[in-house]
């Protein structure tokens, strides 16, 4: 390949990544204004339950815990998970 093959070839790569480092940065901003969209009730609501849900972890019982209630926390997260990400785009719109 020619010198200037390379350079247009380095020239759209570059212009290529500047796009998606553009929509990558818009993609932070609005998650940053859907954080700061949710009332600090519900942040420490949230901390009081990561704070107990970590006290049963590292209590006698802790692996088992895990091991056994594991199943039943990932598929409560991800039942909530979708119905957040559904707010979310509905507010924006």
């Amino acid at each position: 390949m020619g010198r200037r093959t390379l350079e247009n070839r380095i020239r759209i790569l570059d212009e290529q990544l500047a796009v998606e480092l553009a929509l990558l940065k818009l993609d932070g901003r609005e998650r940053y204004q859907a954080l700061q969209r949710v009332s600090p009730l519900y942040w420490a609501g949230a901390g009081v339950a990561a704070g107990l849900l970590v006290g049963k972890l590292l209590g006698a019982n802790g692996p088992r815990l895990l091991i056994s209630q594991g199943g039943q926390l990932f598929r409560l997260a991800s039942l909530m998970l979708p119905v957040a990400a559904a707010g979310v785009s509905a507010a924006d719109n």
